[in-house]
């Protein structure tokens, strides 16, 4: 699957042929293959993911843990719950924060929400934040290491550091899962609906603590490059400052009569606050720069023009999609989230307006649509409006800039910052 001929879409319109074709074009026979190889999961774990990978022979594990997590994060109830837990834990870092002159913002970030929406959907047995053992460092060593891993080419002596680190946060949550106890250990619905289809699909907790280790990449790898980009964008465009700082004032703060406490209303963010919502999609068409792919199960004629041999690969960048001009207009490459409101919206803003399924895929699309981009949207929505709400940013040293990305990970999409702001 890794080494063959490679078919790269760019077009909007084949885009959507692909997503048409979801049963030939298949995206879970490329999650059971590289997922392997960045868990580090054992054989019998791996027959046990690719059986029945896309419902063929009735349900399998793959399509029933996407479908339970899709359906722990899609209700409302669930998706606030763990923003509220995500926040409540960030207050101790705000207020560190508040007493410091100067921050590296990505560093920042990363340590406090690595730690803090982790502890969000574990609970308070979180193992990344337990015992002083600085697992939370770890995942980042297992992350700059992922295109090595995947790579899977004596990873012991390649990629020693990521390795290592991999093997320590399985372990975390083995010894997480062993002690695991539906309805007694306090944790989101999504461990616990993870937890519990491990276990009647025979998952040792050695495996199922591997396997939470690719979970993390979608937990943190790609929101906290977004909610950098989000804060510095939002910094850098002072006009852009102002106008989301008085719709939040306006739609999502609440003061107390003694005008001495505020509290910011996270349920209205998406519905409400417009300008915000927009600003942050603008991120994602900047900043989302990875390629969705799929596999070819079935030699495919698409869209009645181009034969797609089975067992080829299919890549869609999203840095092309992102930046088309047929569907963004000649300032497709410029920042402008005003183009994600509806005609004639103030500086309040009126509503949201529905970007191309096509040409705007951040979160993916069709069969494969990301189960955590509810939480992700509301979670760096929310930090944002944290953060412009009581703090002003300024650089230490010259102007204000927008730090090119570096590409890491062939598993993210979203890229951290080449050079940190301090």
């Amino acid at each position: 699957m890794l080494t063959g001929k490679v078919y790269v879409v760019t077009s909007p319109e084949l885009v959507n042929a692909v997503a048409r074709n979801s049963r030939a074009l298949a995206f879970n026979p490329i999650i059971a293959q590289i997922g392997k190889r960045i868990t580090g999961h054992d054989e019998a774990t791996s027959q046990i993911c690719q059986h029945s990978l896309n419902g063929e022979h009735g349900p399998g594990y793959v399509t029933e843990i996407h479908d339970k997590t899709v359906a722990a994060l899609a209700d409302t109830y669930s998706v606030e719950q763990i923003t509220s837990t995500m926040l409540g834990e960030m207050q101790t870092y705000l207020d560190q924060a508040e007493q410091k002159i100067h921050i590296n913002l990505f560093a920042w970030l990363r340590h406090a929400v690595t730690r803090c929406s982790t502890t969000a959907i574990y609970g308070q047995e979180n193992p990344l934040v337990k015992d002083g053992e600085k697992l939370d460092e770890a995942f980042w060593d297992f992350d700059e290491s992922l295109n090595i891993l995947i790579l899977d080419v004596l990873p012991h002596i390649f990629a020693t550091v990521g390795n290592r680190a991999r093997r320590r946060i399985g372990a975390a949550f083995q010894t997480y899962f062993q002690h695991y106890v539906p309805g007694q250990t306090a944790s989101s619905t999504m461990a616990l609906k993870r937890h519990l289809i491990n276990t009647e699909y025979g998952i040792t907790p050695w495996n199922a603590g591997r396997l939470e280790v690719g979970v993390l990449i979608g937990i943190l790898a790609n929101i906290i490059p977004t909610m950098f980009y989000m804060l510095i964008h939002m910094y850098h465009d002072k006009s852009l400052l102002r106008r989301i700082r008085n719709e939040l004032e306006a739609a999502a703060v609440k003061s107390d009569p003694d005008g001495r406490t505020r509290i910011l209303r996270v349920v209205t963010l998406r519905e409400k606050c417009h300008l915000l919502h927009a600003t942050f999609k603008e991120v994602l068409r900047h900043h989302a720069l990875g390629a969705t792919v799929r596999y070819v199960r079935d030699d495919t004629l698409l869209d009645g023009r181009y034969l797609l041999r089975k067992g080829m690969v299919v890549q869609m960048p999203l840095a092309v999609l992102h930046r088309d001009r047929g569907a963004w207009g000649e300032d497709a490459s410029d920042f402008r989230p005003d183009r994600f409101l509806q005609p004639g919206a103030d500086d309040v803003g009126k509503g949201i307006r529905q970007a191309s399924a096509l040409a705007f895929r951040p979160f993916g699309g069709g069969t494969s649509l990301c189960p955590g981009r509810h939480v992700a949207t509301l979670e760096t929505m929310a930090l944002a409006a944290m953060m412009v709400l009581r703090f002003d940013l300024e650089p230490v040293e010259g102007n204000l800039s927008i730090p090119a990305p570096k590409q890491e990970s062939m598993a993210t999409n979203v890229f951290p910052p080449a050079k940190d702001v301090r």
